[in-house]
């Protein structure tokens, strides 16, 4: 009777453990691949979501700001014998007072003239017109709130509201118009700062013209 032939039982079965082991190695190396693959996937989402995100804050305004009107050749001597003449409500620039007015909020008119000196700065002035609605007022108080923003009433501006930046303004007829925020994003401390970085603290609250 004869016997079985051992050597090749064996050498199918080395055979047999080697496909095995070669099966195991490559699906181990597909779900390498398909975990590389998903972090490579996550990264790029990742970027593109860092590059919107940069965008946005590069060219904030997300909106349509064609009505902003622009003043070029502002004067920036200080003024320190009466008053500067200032051709728009409020003034957008000009000479001014060495002395700049502290952001904040504030519930009656304050002097343009130390106004000025803070949009040179680069603050944003949000102004309005007394007897704007509570809810609008309150809307303008929240947006104020940031560093480099004045908000005052100004009696006979020519619409309920404006947004004043250094040779910038926009007037609007609500609170609810989404430009005055594109309008902070866009110009409080934009690129048409005379001074960029300079204080909105540290000034006056106390009119100081002679």
């Amino acid at each position: 009777m004869p016997r079985p032939d051992r050597s090749s039982t064996g050498g199918n079965d080395q055979r047999a453990a080697k496909l095995d082991q070669l099966r195991k190695e490559a699906r181990s190396a597909d779900r390498r691949r398909t975990a590389s693959l998903w972090v490579v996937a996550v990264a790029i989402v990742a970027l593109v979501g860092g590059l919107v995100t940069w965008q946005i804050a590069r060219d904030p305004a997300g909106g349509d700001l064609s009505a902003v009107k622009s003043y070029d050749n502002l004067g920036r001597e200080h003024v320190t014998a009466g008053k500067a003449d200032y051709p728009q409500t409020p003034a957008v620039g000009g000479d001014h007072h060495p002395a700049w007015w502290n952001c904040g909020i504030y519930t009656e008119e304050i002097p343009e003239y130390h106004a000025v000196h803070s949009l040179e700065h680069g603050a944003v002035w949000l102004t309005y017109e007394p007897g704007l609605p509570q809810a609008d007022l309150e809307k303008l108080q929240k947006l104020a709130s940031q560093e480099f923003m004045l908000l005052s009433p100004v009696k006979g501006q020519d619409s309920p509201i404006k947004a004043t930046a250094w040779g910038k303004q926009l007037s609007v007829d609500s609170a609810d118009d989404t430009r005055i925020a594109d309008f902070i994003r866009t110009y409080r401390q934009g690129p048409q700062t005379p001074e960029p970085g300079a204080a909105c603290t540290g000034g006056t609250t106390t009119d100081l013209a002679p």
